[in-house]
């Protein structure tokens, strides 16, 4: 799993990707490739498009100046007297429209254009959530392949046993209870085996549903499992919580909000109001051209509710952008922890634990088939080495899982480790 790209990297190399990619999800995967079906073909990203569609059709709605109307008046007829019917009528066919004032279109465009942008932005979030699922999911599938591994061999090993016990059980140097035991172990070892794989066929079945297909087609995913690397200091990690797309989403929200307040200032001047037309006078019998203008008193009362609630809800989506980013940094910092733990753990048993417990099973079966050492000491001998390495397996796994954890708090790229 040595992947260094950020995601949106990822993601936009999966929009050049082919079409086909799940498809090509056979043999052995990357977690490259698991990551590039997901954003492909998950099924919660399909309505991001249809929304940015909405949101332009509205933009260009926005954008659009008020529109001219043609009226027609008519004055003195169907009264009474000499104006009883249309004799004494004078008509006025008028063209009007109104001048917005003090930039309420481009306002209005800027609102849409933030929340385009704040789709956007909403859009990365749960991409992101979706890879680091991802990451998860492959975690799961790597671990399981490795205990799969990890109880094949053991059965291996309970079969060996058997082969050593079998002779001496007929040479009458060792008891018929003993070969019974052993006989007992290899058949919790196949369990064991059968169980890990049944995990395996899970987390596979899991992994595959990312990118919505219930049936996985791969055997299984490429993975430097027992690599878990370095901790990383924790001022670099937190160097990188700017580019948290949660942190960036808010971000995008406090600049809609900035221009929801510009587009209530603007409301703030009144909008003009003009007709021109031409008059037919009956009693001159002659025609005119009629001129009007309409300019609102006092606009400001109006507007300043509306500017009020944008103020204040600029200022909590401030409050609230501190309060994730103080949540998060408590968490990086007890996930830094954690991490420092499994990583040292796993080095540990790799380096000191495992390589001391292999021989000390391997000097003890010798042992045993020459008569030193008991039946109780090599099954002791054998299980402690068997709880060794489920320990390394499951270290690597927390240490990995913790990692993916921490790229997506802090934002740094996803090393897929």
């Amino acid at each position: 799993m040595n992947m260094k790209c950020l995601v949106i990297v990822v993601c936009a190399a999966v929009i050049g990707s082919a079409s086909n990619a799940q498809d090509m999800l056979t043999g052995t995967i990357s977690l490259r490739n698991a990551l590039n079906a997901t954003i492909e073909a998950h099924p919660s990203l399909r309505s991001f498009p249809l929304r940015n569609e909405a949101l332009q059709g509205t933009r260009e709605l926005a954008d659009l100046r008020p529109a001219f109307t043609i009226g027609a008046e008519v004055e003195n007829a169907l009264g009474t007297g000499d104006i009883r019917d249309f004799t004494g009528a004078e008509a006025t066919l008028r063209l009007s429209n109104v001048v917005e004032m003090g930039g309420k279109r481009a306002a209005r465009v800027g609102v849409v254009s933030r929340r385009i942008e704040a789709l956007d932005a909403e859009q990365r979030v749960v991409e992101l959530d979706l890879l680091v699922e991802v990451v998860r999911r492959f975690i799961d599938v790597a671990t399981t392949q490795e205990q799969v591994e990890l109880q094949s061999q053991y059965t291996a090993i309970a079969e060996q046993t058997i082969n050593i016990i079998q002779p001496l059980v007929t040479a009458g140097q060792a008891p018929q209870l003993e070969l019974d035991r052993a006989n007992s172990a290899l058949l919790r070892a196949r369990l064991a085996e059968q169980a890990a794989t049944a995990r395996l066929e899970s987390s596979s079945i899991r992994l595959a549903n990312m990118w919505a297909n219930n049936f996985p087609r791969f055997d299984a995913v490429d993975a430097d499992f027992l690599s878990v690397g370095q901790v990383g200091s924790i001022e670099s990690i937190l160097s990188e919580l700017s580019e948290n797309p949660d942190i960036e989403y808010f971000a995008a929200e406090a600049r809609l909000l900035e221009a929801q307040l510009q587009l209530a200032q603007t409301r703030q001047q009144g909008d003009i109001s003009w007709s021109a037309g031409i008059q037919h006078l009956k009693e001159f019998d002659d025609t005119g051209l009629a001129f009007g203008v309409t300019i609102p008193l006092s606009n400001k009362a109006r507007a300043s509710g509306a500017m009020r609630t944008a103020r204040a809800n600029l200022q909590e989506v401030e409050a609230r952008r501190l309060t994730a980013l103080n949540a998060i940094e408590g968490e990086i910092r007890s996930l830094h922890q954690s991490l420092r733990q499994a990583i040292t753990e796993v080095n540990s048993l790799q380096q000191q634990v495992i390589p001391v417990l292999q021989n000390v099973q391997q000097q003890t079966q010798s042992a045993y088939a020459v008569g030193n050492y008991s039946y109780v000491e090599l099954i002791s001998a054998q299980q402690e080495f068997l709880d060794a390495q489920l320990s390394l397996i499951s270290s690597a796994s927390n240490a990995h899982k913790i990692r993916a954890e921490i790229e997506r708090l802090s934002g740094i790229p996803l090393s897929g480790q």
